[in-house]
């Protein structure tokens, strides 16, 4: 093997081991209830499924039902009336960016009010 090639493998490698470790397989949710605008959230979750009930108990109303679900990041924000928008992504501070704006094309004083990242994000 070359000097080139070995210089090029070990940048490669150097840089796949200074990324951050990603969870695979982790879920997360946001449950939230139209009557009482609370929300619940749950994550670091083995299954969606889990990860929605979990939310859905935290919320703590029967109207409660699962707004997002994401394997990475998510926010919901909720305004006047309970108007509310949620978003998921990679970064927390681009869910509640757009959690806020979908909020506002519903309502007005929209506050982001539960969210979360599941680890590795």
């Amino acid at each position: 093997m070359g000097l080139r090639t070995m210089a090029a493998l070990l940048i490669a490698v150097s840089a796949v081991s200074a990324a951050p470790a990603i969870a695979q397989g982790l879920f997360g949710a946001i449950a939230f209830s139209p009557s009482t605008g609370k929300a619940g959230t749950a994550w670091n979750n083995d299954s969606a499924d889990l990860a929605e009930t979990e939310a859905y108990l935290q919320c703590g109303s029967e109207d409660c039902y699962t707004a997002v679900v994401s394997q990475q990041c998510a926010a919901i924000a909720v305004g006047e009336g309970h108007g509310m928008g949620f978003a998921a992504d990679v970064s927390t501070a681009v869910v509640a960016e757009t959690a806020l704006a979908k909020c506002a094309n519903f309502t007005s004083n929209c506050e982001v009010t539960a969210s979360f990242c599941n680890d590795g994000y």
